[in-house]
């Protein structure tokens, strides 16, 4: 059965894609790798570890949201060096999915896809692309999607666990809190845990994720990388609050976590904006490559902002701030 025949009516990201969080996050995720690629050890072996995958594509939720991707999409008949702009052409035109006029855009790439292209345009190497994700049902149309002649690429290896399929729930934070002492500075792995950082019946998730960062920080020099996506949604003083650590923490959130990463000398790549609602992102990478990253993801952000407004999106906070914590 073709992946646009699925459907997973109970993914709450349905409503969520393309918008403010997805456009800044996957700018942010397809500049680090487009990063990694160009440089050893990873430009010849680059494992992407993705918790939360999703369905790959996304049909465009509301008019609202297909105003803000007609922004991003124009123009529709050419490449422009916007990176997230470029990836969803080429990979929905692949696809057959790629609108002909603004006014027909239907579909949005996810980072499984947005990844998966990005590796599999790699110049050298061969890497690897593993996806997990909780929903059977969810997972169905990602195992559909890949099974598309289109989206098998050189260079790049696609696993959806569980293998063999059971058919059932798979926890991907549980899979990498049991593997990541295993992982090494090859892998890179991608977080994104909606919002669950006050909340008390969240702590035991909470407690997880900072099992996960002592694991990385064990591991010392040879330690996985990672990126972790914040939301607050529109709390927007209790975010404040826990970026400048003038809020009361709570156990295994923000502020503990921030704590754990600075103790033991790490520093970690911030980017922060607010675009309806409140988000931040985490990129823990090895020292060395931290300010050249830095200053790729500023300019890749600060262009995705300026294309946007450009085309006629009105963004009240439109800045999108990128710094070394």
């Amino acid at each position: 059965m073709l992946w646009q025949q699925l459907n997973d009516p109970e993914n709450p990201e349905n409503k969520n894609a393309g918008n403010g969080g997805d456009l800044c996050k996957h700018t942010v995720y397809l500049a680090v790798v487009d990063y990694l690629l160009t440089q050893p050890p990873w430009s010849e072996n680059l494992r992407i570890r993705e918790c939360h995958a999703g369905r790959g594509m996304y049909r465009v939720p509301t008019e609202a949201r297909r105003s803000l991707l007609e922004c991003l999409y124009r123009p529709i008949d050419s490449e422009i060096d916007v990176l997230l702009h470029d990836e969803q052409r080429a990979s929905q035109t692949a696809l057959s999915v790629w609108p002909g006029q603004t006014s027909a855009v239907q579909w949005y790439s996810g980072s499984a896809v947005l990844n998966a292209w990005r590796l599999g345009d790699a110049e050298t190497g061969n890497h690897l692309l593993e996806l997990y994700e909780y929903a059977p049902d969810t997972r169905a149309i990602l195992r559909a999607l890949f099974a598309s002649p289109a989206l098998s690429l050189p260079r790049v290896s696609v696993r959806v666990l569980p293998e063999p399929e059971r058919s059932g729930s798979f926890d991907g934070e549980v899979y990498i809190e049991n593997n990541v002492s295993k992982w090494n500075s090859h892998d890179l792995i991608l977080l994104d845990p909606f919002a669950m950082w006050r909340q008390t019946p969240d702590q035991l998730r909470r407690s997880r994720y900072r099992r996960i960062v002592e694991k990385v920080i064990a591991l010392g020099d040879d330690s996985p990388m990672f990126i972790l996506f914040w939301t607050w949604g529109r709390a927007f003083p209790v975010a404040e609050g826990d970026l400048d650590g003038t809020q009361v923490r709570v156990k295994d959130g923000y502020q503990d976590l921030r704590d754990l990463l600075h103790r033991a000398n790490r520093r970690i790549l911030r980017v922060t904006w607010r675009w309806e609602l409140q988000f931040a992102m985490w990129i823990v990478v090895a020292d060395s490559h931290v300010e050249e990253l830095c200053i790729r993801i500023q300019r890749q952000c600060a262009e995705l902002s300026r294309h946007l407004q450009t085309h006629g999106y009105r963004m009240s906070s439109p800045e999108i701030d990128v710094i070394i914590d």
